[in-house]
């Protein structure tokens, strides 16, 4: 009966964090970093730019606390060893996605607000320094995504497979945790390489999302089916 409950409340989990996440990346929107003064005119015209960054975070939360659920369930010992690993990536991950998107998320719109009210000269000094918290949280947001939606994918994925999950399921969640960490990896160290709303916009807030919203799914038929079944 454990088990069961476990299975449903990860499940739940995974499903409301993918759909909250998804949601709020879309309100989000692409924010022209590269370009410090773009950004603050882009973050002036969204008074909701802060609380979708909240939200991203806590939705985040939720995602994770489905993969626990998730990973907890595993019974095989090679299973087990790769979901605790990828297990350990997320929740390092999710650390630092937090810290990231919450600076980012706080700074841009009081840099923005104070922009909008100021003498030509004081904008420039603000211009920079939105220029340096984005360069400041570049790199964090890069690993960040490497480590929750990367590496701890592309592992979990491959434990699922060996549990005994719906293969295309686990192999999915490998394929997609192994471009999500190429490209991440990729971008930190070639910025230029591809726009980077490939992998923020694209790859960690749909593709990965639907993965976990999928996964989120099985694991509530897979809860379904255990209170069903003969004692």
């Amino acid at each position: 009966m454990a088990d069961v409950l476990n299975l449903r409340t990860g499940g739940v989990c995974a499903v409301l964090g993918a759909v909250v996440f998804t949601t709020a990346r879309l309100l989000h929107g692409d924010t022209p970093a590269a370009h410090a003064e773009a950004a603050l005119d882009f973050v002036a015209s969204r008074p909701t730019y802060a609380a979708v960054h909240l939200f991203a975070v806590f939705a985040a939360v939720l995602g994770v606390a489905g993969l626990v659920a998730l990973v907890v369930s595993l019974t095989r010992p090679a299973a087990s060893l790769l979901g605790r690993a990828g297990m350990a990536s997320a929740l390092v991950g999710l650390a630092v996605f937090a810290v990231e998107s919450t600076s980012e998320g706080l700074a841009l719109p009081e840099l923005a607000g104070a922009a909008a009210q100021a003498a030509p000269d004081e904008r420039a000094d603000l211009v920079r320094a939105a220029q340096a918290v984005a360069a400041a949280t570049h790199g964090p947001s890069l690993i960040g995504i490497a480590l929750l939606y990367g590496i701890a994918l592309a592992l979990i994925g491959l434990a699922m497979v060996l549990e005994g999950y719906p293969s295309w399921l686990g192999w999915a969640g490998t394929a997609v945790g192994t471009v999500t960490l190429v490209a991440a990896s990729g971008l930190f160290l070639s910025p230029a390489l591809f726009p980077g709303a490939l992998l923020y916009g694209l790859l960690a807030s749909v593709v990965a999302q639907a993965w976990l919203l999928a996964t989120g799914l099985t694991m509530l038929r897979r809860a379904a089916g255990a209170a069903s079944a003969p004692r």
